[in-house]
């Protein structure tokens, strides 16, 4: 796969590391203004919300959400009440908790943990526009990462090639050596343009799932 054994690992941020619990989300908010919800409907607008955000990830009319921070707040609110069953004063209270129910899955703590003992460099390369530390923080996993690469503070959004130059002079990393983990083909899949392999994983919707990392374990060499 790589001219040598892999030494960089560059992950996407959401729906990859981390994922946000839809009761806690979409079932918090609503109870904050007193909404109801059906059963499983707290399940469907996340879902809802995961597809509308993956789908314009690459279009270029929405590039600008992930470059400016006040620019991501309306875009946000924006998809979230294009959702059925979303009006604004739910949109709102989802907008305003979105950060709190960002959750790592299941197999993101142990994963990060054995790549830094197995001296791999970690990097997050995410569109994006706010600070995901964070949630890395707040789950005690900010150490694990030598380097944040966000669209909104570095200028590029996937699939832009620069984006991925960007994390490779910040972590000192060699393409070769490098692999590019998330779940987005067009988008995520573009570090190719800059001799990075790219591992797509399939969507997994809850975070109490594992994320499928045995096989980031097994390409970097690094014992699970």
């Amino acid at each position: 796969m790589t001219a040598g054994r892999v030494t960089t690992v560059l992950f996407d941020f959401a729906w990859t590391l981390f994922a946000r619990d839809s009761e806690r989300w979409v079932g918090n908010a609503a109870a904050s203004i007193d909404r109801a919800l059906a059963a499983g409907e707290a399940h469907r607008i996340a879902g809802d919300f995961a597809d509308l955000l993956r789908e314009t990830a690459a279009d270029p009319a929405h590039i600008a959400r992930d470059l400016d921070p006040r620019v991501w707040d309306r875009a946000i609110l924006t998809v979230l009440e294009q959702i059925p069953g979303v009006d604004q004063a739910l949109a709102s209270a989802m907008h305003e908790t979105h950060a709190e129910a960002i959750e790592p899955y299941a197999d993101t703590v142990a994963t990060l943990s054995a790549l830094r003992d197995s001296g791999v460099r970690i990097g997050v390369v995410s569109n994006v526009g706010w600070d995901i530390r964070k949630c890395f923080a707040r789950h005690g996993l900010d150490g694990y990462v030598d380097a944040f690469v966000l669209s909104y503070e570095v200028g590029f959004v996937k699939p832009d090639a620069r984006i991925w130059v960007a994390a490779l002079e910040a972590l000192h990393a060699a393409p070769g050596q490098t692999l590019m983990v998330g779940d987005h083909p067009a988008g995520d899949g573009g570090s190719v343009s800059v001799g990075i392999p790219a591992l797509i994983l399939p969507m997994v919707d809850s975070p109490a799932q594992k994320r499928g990392f045995e096989y980031v374990l097994r390409l970097a060499q690094v014992p699970s």
